[in-house]
């Protein structure tokens, strides 16, 4: 089957990456339509270019539903928090994808049992899938939605039935559902306290990736949350957001605006650390590039004080690297290799350093290196799957990420 044709439309429809669910993916979503409609594969690719409801049904064949309550509740438990001490009336989460409504639902409960009135809670799900939609808005689930133990809050908030479990009215009220697309203007309008897009992105194309990125920082309050998946804390982030250093939440806050005298002050501060002298004829090609940054900084003013003869972090090489200067950033990263010698994280973060210069070989060498020193180490192993998976060898991503549950559960469990 040449799937080419296909893959250009489903990459306009829906900015889905040829290469993201892997050939077998979409072969088997265009048989299960070609069967239905009786079509030959030429037939069909005439159909899809001529029938939007044909298109629409091909895409509820290919869109990934795989969701459940509470999956990963680290994030859930860092939305609590941070609803809690806000002062708005209103507390305003986005979810999209929400698939079946597990997501948006536990955001729901998490709120809740949190403490926020449910007056206080609004929440707008969005799918480009009508079919789950539909479920989700009936809220009757079976066993295979409850994969997590559910937090004692939300334990009470279903009702047994024939299909299974029902959601109570009071947390289904704060959830409106809506169909569309992101990438095609399917959002509601207004801004957001928090934001859910988990498993989206590593489906997209690059240009759909930095357009929802820049949705993203559009729709996202000054203060307020992103959450994504495991393996989509990607380097496109890092224009417009800071990560969130919190063990299993996957989130970004929006940068602070800042001042070019306040990234100037950086550089200084970072140069003399290293005791670096300026050079008195020219400038350096660092200091050059940093004066000529006019953007938003994660810098923190404490660490522009008291600096002198101190060494250079890890947290200083991770701000240079959140401000786009991955050159830099990689450079000090081997100095603190040579000084310090190896360190899981230090490794790691050479690894993401090497994936955003768009060098996905060293990138995996260093993950491979930070597994070495630590085998457990979550991040290493969620983008390391992701880039043997992207290069085509499905086995050895398959054991990687059996690796990566097997290392969710311990830290769970610790």
């Amino acid at each position: 089957m040449n799937l080419e044709p296909f893959q250009k439309i489903l990459k306009n429809a829906m900015g889905l990456a040829p290469d993201s669910l892997g050939k077998s993916g979409v072969q088997y979503a265009l048989q299960v339509r070609m069967r239905v409609t009786s079509c030959s594969e030429t037939e069909y690719l005439t159909l899809v270019q001529n029938d939007k409801l044909e298109l629409s049904e091909l895409i509820e064949e290919i869109v990934v539903s795989e969701t459940w309550f509470f999956r990963d509740v680290k994030p859930f438990e860092l939305l609590s928090e941070t609803a809690v001490s806000c002062s708005r009336n209103s507390y305003k989460v986005l979810s999209a994808p929400c698939s079946t409504g597990e997501e948006p639902y536990s955001v729901a409960m998490s709120l809740m049992g949190a403490g926020l009135s449910p007056d206080r809670i609004k929440i707008d799900a969005v799918d480009i899938s009508k079919r789950a939609l539909i479920k989700a808005k009936e809220g009757v689930y079976a066993d295979n939605s409850f994969r997590s133990k559910l937090p004692l809050y939300a334990e009470n908030c279903f009702n047994k039935c024939e299909q299974g479990f029902k959601l109570i009215d009071r947390v289904k009220s704060v959830v409106k559902f809506h169909s569309g697309n992101l990438l095609d203007g399917g959002l509601p309008e207004g801004q957001y306290d928090a934001i859910f897009c988990r498993n989206l992105i590593i489906y997209l194309d690059d240009s759909s990736r930095e357009c929802l990125a820049q949705m993203f920082s559009e729709r996202l309050k000054k203060d307020g949350l992103l959450f994504v998946g495991h393996a989509e804390a990607l380097p496109l982030f890092s224009r417009n957001f800071t990560p969130v250093r919190r063990a299993g939440t996957f989130a970004f806050k929006k940068k602070d605006p800042s001042s070019e005298d306040k990234v100037i002050k950086t550089f200084s501060c970072l140069r003399s650390r290293r005791n670096i002298q300026p050079a008195r004829s020219r400038q350096s090609p660092f200091e050059k590039r940093i004066k000529q940054v006019v953007t938003k900084s994660s810098v923190d003013d404490n660490i522009l004080q008291d600096t002198e003869n101190k060494n250079i972090s890890l947290e200083d090489i991770r701000m240079l690297a959140d401000k786009g200067q991955t050159e830099e950033a990689l450079s000090l990263c081997h100095d603190l290799l040579k000084s310090d010698g190896p360190e899981a994280d230090l490794l790691h973060l050479c690894g993401l350093l090497y994936e955003a210069q768009g060098e996905p070989a060293k990138a995996e060498e260093y993950y491979g290196k930070a597994l070495y020193l630590n085998p457990q180490h979550l991040d290493s192993l969620v983008h390391l799957a992701l880039l043997v998976e992207i290069r085509g060898d499905e086995r050895k991503a398959s054991l990687l990420r059996k690796r990566v549950l097997r290392a969710e559960k311990q830290n769970e469990a610790g």
